[in-house]
Protein backbone atom coordinates (compact mmCIF):
# COMPACT_ATOMS: atom_id res chain seq x y z
CA UNK A 1 0.00 0.00 0.00
CA UNK A 2 0.74 3.55 -0.51
CA UNK A 3 0.35 5.69 2.22
CA UNK A 4 0.34 9.30 2.56
CA UNK A 5 0.70 11.22 5.90
CA UNK A 6 1.58 14.40 7.17
CA UNK A 7 4.74 12.41 8.53
CA UNK A 8 6.02 11.46 5.30
CA UNK A 9 5.56 9.00 2.01
CA UNK A 10 5.91 5.51 2.89
CA UNK A 11 4.93 2.09 0.69
CA UNK A 12 3.78 -0.85 2.89
CA UNK A 13 4.93 -4.42 1.39
CA UNK A 14 5.06 -7.79 2.65
CA UNK A 15 7.70 -9.56 0.52
CA UNK A 16 7.65 -13.48 -0.53
CA UNK A 17 8.21 -16.02 2.59
CA UNK A 18 8.70 -13.01 4.92
CA UNK A 19 6.12 -12.71 7.91
CA UNK A 20 6.98 -9.17 8.91
CA UNK A 21 6.07 -5.85 6.80
CA UNK A 22 8.79 -3.73 4.72
CA UNK A 23 8.07 -0.43 5.31
CA UNK A 24 9.95 1.81 2.53
CA UNK A 25 10.23 5.50 2.10
CA UNK A 26 11.99 7.82 -0.31
CA UNK A 27 13.88 9.63 2.40
CA UNK A 28 15.25 9.29 5.65
CA UNK A 29 13.89 11.97 7.18
CA UNK A 30 10.50 10.42 6.33
CA UNK A 31 10.74 7.08 8.20
CA UNK A 32 12.70 8.46 10.98
CA UNK A 33 9.75 10.35 12.00
CA UNK A 34 7.55 7.10 11.08
CA UNK A 35 9.76 4.89 13.52
CA UNK A 36 10.34 7.69 16.61
CA UNK A 37 6.73 8.32 17.06
CA UNK A 38 4.45 5.49 15.88
CA UNK A 39 6.80 2.18 15.14
CA UNK A 40 9.47 2.71 18.34
CA UNK A 41 10.15 -1.39 18.07
CA UNK A 42 11.54 -1.14 14.57
CA UNK A 43 14.48 0.65 15.28
CA UNK A 44 16.26 2.86 12.85
CA UNK A 45 15.52 2.69 8.81
CA UNK A 46 18.13 0.92 6.90
CA UNK A 47 19.76 2.24 3.72
CA UNK A 48 19.05 0.54 0.95
CA UNK A 49 20.53 2.43 -2.00
CA UNK A 50 20.24 1.73 -5.77
CA UNK A 51 16.61 1.37 -5.43
CA UNK A 52 13.05 3.33 -5.94
CA UNK A 53 12.90 3.66 -1.87
CA UNK A 54 16.48 3.75 -0.33
CA UNK A 55 15.15 3.89 2.97
CA UNK A 56 13.47 1.07 5.00
CA UNK A 57 12.33 -0.83 8.43
CA UNK A 58 10.49 -4.37 8.81
CA UNK A 59 8.05 -4.68 11.76
CA UNK A 60 5.18 -7.11 12.50
CA UNK A 61 2.06 -6.28 10.50
CA UNK A 62 -0.03 -6.23 14.42
CA UNK A 63 2.94 -3.72 15.37
CA UNK A 64 1.82 -1.39 12.15
CA UNK A 65 -1.57 -2.12 12.47
CA UNK A 66 -1.32 -0.54 15.62
CA UNK A 67 0.58 2.52 14.54
CA UNK A 68 -2.21 3.17 11.55
CA UNK A 69 -4.73 3.18 14.70
CA UNK A 70 -2.72 5.92 16.47
CA UNK A 71 -1.64 8.06 12.88
CA UNK A 72 -5.46 7.66 12.67
CA UNK A 73 -6.14 8.68 16.32
CA UNK A 74 -3.89 12.09 16.00
CA UNK A 75 -6.17 13.54 12.50
CA UNK A 76 -6.58 16.66 14.01
CA UNK A 77 -7.08 19.12 10.59
CA UNK A 78 -9.58 20.05 7.98
CA UNK A 79 -7.22 20.42 5.35
CA UNK A 80 -4.89 17.13 4.76
CA UNK A 81 -2.47 19.37 1.85
CA UNK A 82 -2.23 22.45 4.31
CA UNK A 83 -1.43 20.52 7.20
CA UNK A 84 1.44 18.59 5.18
CA UNK A 85 2.54 22.13 4.25
CA UNK A 86 2.83 23.17 8.21
CA UNK A 87 4.51 19.57 9.27
CA UNK A 88 7.05 18.95 6.55
CA UNK A 89 7.14 22.13 4.23
CA UNK A 90 5.73 23.19 1.25
CA UNK A 91 8.03 21.98 -1.36
CA UNK A 92 6.44 18.21 -0.05
CA UNK A 93 3.20 19.75 -0.08
CA UNK A 94 3.42 20.96 -3.58
CA UNK A 95 4.65 16.80 -4.91
CA UNK A 96 1.35 15.79 -2.71
CA UNK A 97 -0.57 18.39 -4.97
CA UNK A 98 0.60 16.98 -7.89
CA UNK A 99 -0.51 13.19 -7.13
CA UNK A 100 -4.00 15.03 -5.80
CA UNK A 101 -4.11 16.54 -9.19
CA UNK A 102 -3.39 13.17 -11.02
CA UNK A 103 -6.06 11.09 -9.30
CA UNK A 104 -8.55 13.87 -9.61
CA UNK A 105 -11.87 13.24 -11.38
CA UNK A 106 -10.85 9.44 -10.77
CA UNK A 107 -13.12 6.87 -12.38
CA UNK A 108 -15.26 4.34 -10.38
CA UNK A 109 -13.34 1.67 -13.02
CA UNK A 110 -14.69 -1.24 -10.19
CA UNK A 111 -17.95 -0.88 -9.37
CA UNK A 112 -19.23 -2.20 -5.95
CA UNK A 113 -23.03 -3.04 -6.64
CA UNK A 114 -25.49 -1.50 -4.77
CA UNK A 115 -29.03 -1.89 -5.20
CA UNK A 116 -30.85 1.45 -5.62
CA UNK A 117 -34.29 2.38 -5.69
CA UNK A 118 -36.55 -0.13 -6.80
CA UNK A 119 -33.91 -2.80 -8.08
CA UNK A 120 -34.87 -5.84 -6.37
CA UNK A 121 -37.89 -5.18 -5.75
CA UNK A 122 -41.01 -6.85 -6.69
CA UNK A 123 -43.26 -4.69 -5.28
CA UNK A 124 -45.86 -2.44 -7.50
CA UNK A 125 -44.61 1.08 -7.43
CA UNK A 126 -48.44 2.45 -7.22
CA UNK A 127 -50.50 2.10 -4.07
CA UNK A 128 -54.48 1.20 -4.55
CA UNK A 129 -56.77 4.29 -4.96
CA UNK A 130 -57.08 6.34 -1.71
CA UNK A 131 -53.71 4.87 0.31
CA UNK A 132 -50.01 5.80 0.06
CA UNK A 133 -47.30 3.43 0.01
CA UNK A 134 -45.35 3.19 3.35
CA UNK A 135 -41.56 1.17 4.25
CA UNK A 136 -40.21 -0.59 7.64
CA UNK A 137 -38.48 -2.98 8.57
CA UNK A 138 -38.20 -6.08 10.55
CA UNK A 139 -35.56 -6.01 12.71
CA UNK A 140 -33.79 -9.44 14.03
CA UNK A 141 -30.81 -10.36 15.49
CA UNK A 142 -28.26 -13.30 14.56
CA UNK A 143 -30.33 -15.93 17.03
CA UNK A 144 -33.67 -14.88 14.90
CA UNK A 145 -35.14 -13.00 17.99
CA UNK A 146 -37.06 -9.40 16.75
CA UNK A 147 -36.60 -6.07 18.27
CA UNK A 148 -40.48 -4.34 18.34
CA UNK A 149 -41.18 -0.65 19.49
CA UNK A 150 -43.80 0.19 21.67
CA UNK A 151 -45.97 2.93 20.16
CA UNK A 152 -45.87 6.33 22.48
CA UNK A 153 -48.89 6.39 24.12
CA UNK A 154 -50.18 3.17 21.90
CA UNK A 155 -51.58 6.17 19.09
CA UNK A 156 -53.97 4.16 16.80
CA UNK A 157 -54.40 1.64 19.52
CA UNK A 158 -51.24 0.15 18.70
CA UNK A 159 -48.62 -1.33 21.48
CA UNK A 160 -46.22 -2.85 19.81
CA UNK A 161 -44.83 -3.05 16.57
CA UNK A 162 -41.99 -2.26 13.74
CA UNK A 163 -40.64 0.40 12.58
CA UNK A 164 -41.83 1.92 9.07
CA UNK A 165 -43.25 5.16 7.61
CA UNK A 166 -43.73 7.02 4.43
CA UNK A 167 -40.76 7.91 2.08
CA UNK A 168 -39.49 11.80 2.03
CA UNK A 169 -39.63 12.94 -1.40
CA UNK A 170 -37.15 11.72 -3.86
CA UNK A 171 -36.49 9.24 -1.00
CA UNK A 172 -36.23 5.55 -2.18
CA UNK A 173 -37.85 2.81 -0.06
CA UNK A 174 -34.20 0.76 1.33
CA UNK A 175 -33.44 4.32 2.53
CA UNK A 176 -36.35 5.34 3.61
CA UNK A 177 -37.33 1.91 5.40
CA UNK A 178 -33.07 2.68 7.32
CA UNK A 179 -34.39 5.62 8.36
CA UNK A 180 -37.44 4.46 10.13
CA UNK A 181 -35.48 2.13 11.75
CA UNK A 182 -33.23 4.37 13.16
CA UNK A 183 -35.58 7.21 13.79
CA UNK A 184 -37.92 4.85 15.40
CA UNK A 185 -35.58 2.54 17.50
CA UNK A 186 -32.41 4.17 17.31
CA UNK A 187 -30.45 1.23 15.54
CA UNK A 188 -28.40 1.13 12.32
CA UNK A 189 -29.59 -1.66 10.45
CA UNK A 190 -28.99 -3.61 7.47
CA UNK A 191 -30.98 -5.14 4.93
CA UNK A 192 -31.08 -8.82 4.64
CA UNK A 193 -34.06 -8.93 2.06
CA UNK A 194 -37.09 -7.48 0.78
CA UNK A 195 -40.28 -9.29 2.49
CA UNK A 196 -42.80 -10.31 -0.71
CA UNK A 197 -46.23 -9.13 0.29
CA UNK A 198 -47.91 -5.79 0.20
CA UNK A 199 -49.43 -5.20 4.23
CA UNK A 200 -52.66 -2.99 3.75
CA UNK A 201 -53.30 -0.28 6.86
CA UNK A 202 -55.89 1.80 7.09
CA UNK A 203 -54.11 4.71 5.14
CA UNK A 204 -51.04 3.00 3.52
CA UNK A 205 -49.42 0.19 2.13
CA UNK A 206 -46.88 -0.80 3.77
CA UNK A 207 -43.36 -2.82 2.36
CA UNK A 208 -41.01 -4.08 4.89
CA UNK A 209 -37.61 -5.45 4.78
CA UNK A 210 -35.94 -7.83 6.65
CA UNK A 211 -32.84 -6.57 8.52
CA UNK A 212 -29.94 -7.34 10.79
CA UNK A 213 -28.22 -5.83 13.55
CA UNK A 214 -25.80 -6.87 15.96
CA UNK A 215 -27.53 -6.65 19.39
CA UNK A 216 -24.28 -5.31 21.15
CA UNK A 217 -25.49 -2.29 19.00
CA UNK A 218 -28.91 -1.71 20.47
CA UNK A 219 -29.52 0.53 23.17
CA UNK A 220 -32.81 -0.79 24.85
CA UNK A 221 -32.85 1.95 26.43
CA UNK A 222 -33.92 3.67 23.45
CA UNK A 223 -36.72 6.61 23.76
CA UNK A 224 -38.03 9.09 21.07
CA UNK A 225 -41.53 10.92 20.66
CA UNK A 226 -42.43 7.89 18.51
CA UNK A 227 -41.43 5.13 20.88
CA UNK A 228 -41.84 4.56 24.09
CA UNK A 229 -39.37 1.63 24.43
CA UNK A 230 -38.21 -1.10 22.36
CA UNK A 231 -37.30 -4.74 23.37
CA UNK A 232 -36.17 -8.08 21.89
CA UNK A 233 -38.68 -10.57 21.85
CA UNK A 234 -38.75 -14.79 20.76
CA UNK A 235 -41.32 -15.63 17.98
CA UNK A 236 -43.57 -16.82 21.19
CA UNK A 237 -43.23 -13.32 22.74
CA UNK A 238 -43.80 -10.83 19.84
CA UNK A 239 -47.08 -13.09 19.04
CA UNK A 240 -47.95 -11.99 22.11
CA UNK A 241 -46.91 -8.35 22.83
CA UNK A 242 -47.80 -7.85 19.30
CA UNK A 243 -51.42 -9.22 19.92
CA UNK A 244 -52.14 -6.46 22.51
CA UNK A 245 -52.47 -4.06 19.81
CA UNK A 246 -56.47 -3.59 19.89
CA UNK A 247 -56.78 -1.69 16.54
CA UNK A 248 -58.00 -4.64 15.12
CA UNK A 249 -56.56 -4.27 11.28
CA UNK A 250 -52.89 -3.02 12.18
CA UNK A 251 -53.02 -6.29 14.67
CA UNK A 252 -53.51 -8.34 12.19
CA UNK A 253 -51.00 -6.86 9.81
CA UNK A 254 -48.27 -6.45 12.42
CA UNK A 255 -49.03 -10.46 13.04
CA UNK A 256 -48.87 -11.27 9.31
CA UNK A 257 -45.38 -9.09 8.96
CA UNK A 258 -44.07 -11.24 11.83
CA UNK A 259 -45.36 -14.69 10.08
CA UNK A 260 -43.90 -14.11 7.06
CA UNK A 261 -40.21 -12.37 8.65
CA UNK A 262 -39.91 -15.58 10.62
CA UNK A 263 -40.63 -17.76 7.05
CA UNK A 264 -37.93 -16.08 5.76
CA UNK A 265 -35.59 -18.18 8.42
CA UNK A 266 -34.43 -21.48 8.82
CA UNK A 267 -35.52 -22.78 12.07
CA UNK A 268 -32.33 -23.63 13.13
CA UNK A 269 -30.61 -20.13 14.08
CA UNK A 270 -30.14 -21.50 17.45
CA UNK A 271 -27.55 -23.52 15.94
CA UNK A 272 -26.22 -21.60 13.12
CA UNK A 273 -26.74 -18.30 13.77
CA UNK A 274 -26.82 -15.55 10.56
CA UNK A 275 -23.31 -14.68 9.06
CA UNK A 276 -22.55 -10.97 9.06
CA UNK A 277 -19.30 -9.33 7.56
CA UNK A 278 -18.26 -8.86 10.92
CA UNK A 279 -17.96 -12.61 12.20
CA UNK A 280 -14.84 -12.89 10.09
CA UNK A 281 -12.18 -11.78 8.17
CA UNK A 282 -13.75 -10.63 4.81
CA UNK A 283 -11.78 -9.32 1.83
CA UNK A 284 -13.30 -7.77 -1.54
CA UNK A 285 -13.62 -9.55 -4.66
CA UNK A 286 -10.26 -7.89 -7.13
CA UNK A 287 -10.44 -6.46 -10.53
CA UNK A 288 -9.66 -9.92 -12.16
CA UNK A 289 -12.83 -11.81 -12.06
CA UNK A 290 -14.90 -14.16 -14.45
CA UNK A 291 -18.31 -14.55 -15.06
CA UNK A 292 -19.28 -17.91 -14.92
CA UNK A 293 -22.82 -19.54 -16.03
CA UNK A 294 -24.46 -20.26 -12.83
CA UNK A 295 -28.16 -19.98 -12.97
CA UNK A 296 -30.59 -21.58 -10.23
CA UNK A 297 -33.64 -21.33 -8.26
CA UNK A 298 -34.42 -21.28 -4.76
CA UNK A 299 -37.57 -22.04 -3.48
CA UNK A 300 -38.68 -20.00 0.00
CA UNK A 301 -37.37 -23.26 2.22
CA UNK A 302 -34.09 -23.11 0.43
CA UNK A 303 -33.61 -19.46 0.34
CA UNK A 304 -33.58 -18.95 4.15
CA UNK A 305 -30.94 -21.06 4.18
CA UNK A 306 -28.65 -18.80 1.97
CA UNK A 307 -30.35 -15.68 3.86
CA UNK A 308 -28.35 -17.38 7.00
CA UNK A 309 -24.97 -17.86 5.47
CA UNK A 310 -22.44 -19.49 7.22
CA UNK A 311 -19.24 -18.92 9.45
CA UNK A 312 -16.51 -21.62 9.70
CA UNK A 313 -16.93 -23.22 13.56
CA UNK A 314 -13.61 -25.33 12.70
CA UNK A 315 -10.43 -24.82 10.74
CA UNK A 316 -10.53 -27.58 8.79
CA UNK A 317 -13.94 -26.10 7.83
CA UNK A 318 -12.49 -24.01 4.37
CA UNK A 319 -15.70 -21.69 3.69
CA UNK A 320 -17.66 -18.95 5.13
CA UNK A 321 -20.44 -17.25 3.32
CA UNK A 322 -22.40 -14.15 3.63
CA UNK A 323 -25.71 -12.74 2.13
CA UNK A 324 -26.65 -9.12 2.07
CA UNK A 325 -29.57 -7.40 0.00
CA UNK A 326 -29.27 -9.89 -2.93
CA UNK A 327 -25.57 -10.49 -2.95
CA UNK A 328 -23.80 -13.80 -1.46
CA UNK A 329 -20.36 -13.81 -0.67
CA UNK A 330 -18.15 -17.44 -0.76
CA UNK A 331 -14.95 -16.75 1.26
CA UNK A 332 -12.00 -18.95 2.30
CA UNK A 333 -12.26 -19.46 5.38
CA UNK A 334 -8.08 -19.43 6.33
CA UNK A 335 -7.75 -16.29 4.03
CA UNK A 336 -11.03 -14.42 3.70
CA UNK A 337 -10.45 -14.35 0.32
CA UNK A 338 -13.65 -14.08 -1.71
CA UNK A 339 -13.85 -16.44 -4.70
CA UNK A 340 -17.24 -16.46 -5.80
CA UNK A 341 -20.00 -13.71 -5.73
CA UNK A 342 -23.76 -14.62 -6.53
CA UNK A 343 -26.40 -11.84 -7.42
CA UNK A 344 -29.79 -12.85 -6.45
CA UNK A 345 -33.27 -11.22 -7.40
CA UNK A 346 -36.62 -12.10 -5.72
CA UNK A 347 -39.28 -13.48 -8.59
CA UNK A 348 -42.90 -11.84 -8.97
CA UNK A 349 -44.15 -14.47 -10.10
CA UNK A 350 -43.40 -17.06 -7.32
CA UNK A 351 -43.08 -15.13 -4.14
CA UNK A 352 -40.31 -15.84 -1.68
CA UNK A 353 -38.23 -17.60 -4.64
CA UNK A 354 -35.03 -15.84 -5.74
CA UNK A 355 -33.32 -16.43 -9.06
CA UNK A 356 -29.47 -16.35 -9.41
CA UNK A 357 -28.83 -13.58 -12.08
CA UNK A 358 -24.91 -13.39 -12.03
CA UNK A 359 -22.23 -15.70 -10.95
CA UNK A 360 -18.62 -14.29 -10.64
CA UNK A 361 -15.22 -15.63 -9.81
CA UNK A 362 -12.20 -14.18 -8.38
CA UNK A 363 -9.45 -14.91 -11.16
CA UNK A 364 -6.60 -13.27 -9.33
CA UNK A 365 -3.73 -15.69 -9.67
CA UNK A 366 -2.60 -15.06 -6.09
CA UNK A 367 -5.99 -16.12 -4.72
CA UNK A 368 -7.55 -18.83 -6.86
CA UNK A 369 -5.25 -21.49 -7.94
CA UNK A 370 -7.61 -23.49 -10.52
CA UNK A 371 -7.31 -22.57 -14.32
CA UNK A 372 -10.33 -24.60 -14.89
CA UNK A 373 -13.46 -22.42 -14.73
CA UNK A 374 -15.49 -25.69 -15.58
CA UNK A 375 -13.60 -26.72 -12.54
CA UNK A 376 -14.51 -24.01 -10.27
CA UNK A 377 -18.09 -24.19 -10.96
CA UNK A 378 -18.34 -27.42 -10.39
CA UNK A 379 -17.44 -26.96 -7.05
CA UNK A 380 -19.65 -23.30 -6.43
CA UNK A 381 -22.41 -25.89 -7.43
CA UNK A 382 -21.33 -28.13 -4.63
CA UNK A 383 -20.63 -25.27 -2.41
CA UNK A 384 -24.28 -24.14 -2.65
CA UNK A 385 -25.95 -27.93 -2.97
CA UNK A 386 -23.55 -29.62 0.42
CA UNK A 387 -22.61 -26.82 2.26
CA UNK A 388 -25.24 -23.96 2.01
CA UNK A 389 -28.79 -26.17 1.52
CA UNK A 390 -27.88 -29.08 3.48
CA UNK A 391 -26.39 -28.24 7.15
CA UNK A 392 -28.76 -27.96 9.52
Amino acid sequence: MWLFTRLGFFSVVRKENDDHLTIRSRTQGDLLRLCRYYLPKAGDPVAHAGTDYPWRVRCPQNDFAEALQKIAGDIDYGNFKNEVALSVGKTRAAHYGKVWSALYGIADDLQEHAPDHWEGLTWPQKAPSGKALAFGGVVIDPAGRVLLREVAGHFDKYVWSFAKGRADPGESPRAAALREVKEEMGVSARILMPLPSAFLGGTTVTYLFLMLVDPRDVDTGFRCKETAAIRWANAEEAVSLIGQTTNDMGRKRDLAVLAEALGSLPPTLHVRPIARREDWKFLPMPAERAALPYRREFNREEMARVVRGYIAGAQEEKWCAVFEDGELRLHRSWTGMQIFRLRLAPLHERPGHWQVEEAVLNRHPAQYGPADETEALAMLQDLIENLMLRLP
